[in-house]
């Protein structure tokens, strides 16, 4: 767990705020009014049971709902500054990259795999500065001294916990602001979902990040302010801490003791 002293939520310049937001599949309502404040360089950590509406609020921060024809919107999300409706989605999510629950590096190179986003993005002028970014990238995910002497190696075959930290340092390499990341230890084993953990915990230094997970013990450990989703509202939100040892609403500390969920 972190320190006590690191888990007090900041309330001034949010990273990435909502307000009002409500999601639609169809008719079918799946995120109720929800107001959230995400600070700056920190995790923040979405929780409560399956089908609450945190991957689905996760997804609105980056446009990813825009892809399922049946989705709509309403409501406001600003991030720095600006709604989010006025970004080009491609630029916002190369300032607001994603991971998701699956490791999915590309079937290219590990090398070819972070290097991806700064070619298309054309973030680089010559080879010399593709080779620097994508050996940063890695050392920001936890695997420059893993890969380095083969980078030529086809990224899928590399071990579960080895492909999501490559995917987490493709995610990096686009230098994104916001990192969001949609259960992304639930396929690994305990000793690869540590090494995510600890990442997670360095990426904060940089980062804003954002994780949805199922596991109580993984908010926790890694975040420093948790919000609490059920039944597509956002019952409650604050620090980490707080929410884990004396929630404000009766669900939250019905869903931590297990009684709901």
């Amino acid at each position: 767990m972190l320190d006590a002293a690191e888990k007090t939520p900041a309330v001034i310049n949010p990273k990435i705020f909502a307000r009002g937001l409500n999601v639609f599949y169809g008719k079918k309502q799946a995120v109720f009014d929800v107001d959230l404040d995400v600070i700056d360089r920190s995790v923040t950590s979405l929780i409560g049971p399956s089908g609450c509406g945190k991957s689905t609020f996760l997804r609105c921060l980056n446009r990813m709902n825009d892809t399922i024809t049946s989705c709509s919107v309403n409501g406001s999300i600003i991030f720095d500054g600006q709604e989010i409706a006025e970004y080009d989605p491609v630029y916002l999510r190369s300032r607001i990259g994603m991971v998701f629950q699956k490791p999915n590096p590309f079937p290219k190179s590990i090398y070819d795999n972070v290097a991806y986003g700064p070619r298309i993005h054309g973030m680089v002028r010559n080879k010399g500065e593709l080779d620097d970014l994508v050996e940063d990238a890695l050392r920001k995910g936890a695997m420059w001294d893993e890969v380095k002497d083969r980078l030529d190696s086809v990224g899928t075959g590399l071990s579960g916990g080895q492909q999501q930290r490559l995917c987490i340092a493709r995610a990096i390499a686009t230098k994104p602001e916001v990192l969001l990341m949609d259960e992304p230890c639930s396929a690994l084993d305990p000793i690869a979902t540590a090494q995510i953990e600890e990442l997670i915990h360095e990426l904060r230094k940089n980062f804003c990040v954002i994780i949805v997970t199922h596991s109580m013990q993984q908010a926790a450990r890694v975040s420093e302010n948790t919000a609490f989703f059920h039944l597509g509202n956002l019952v409650e939100f604050g620090a980490t801490q707080k929410i884990f040892t004396n929630p404000d609403d009766p669900r939250t500390e019905s869903y931590i003791t297990g009684r709901i969920g």
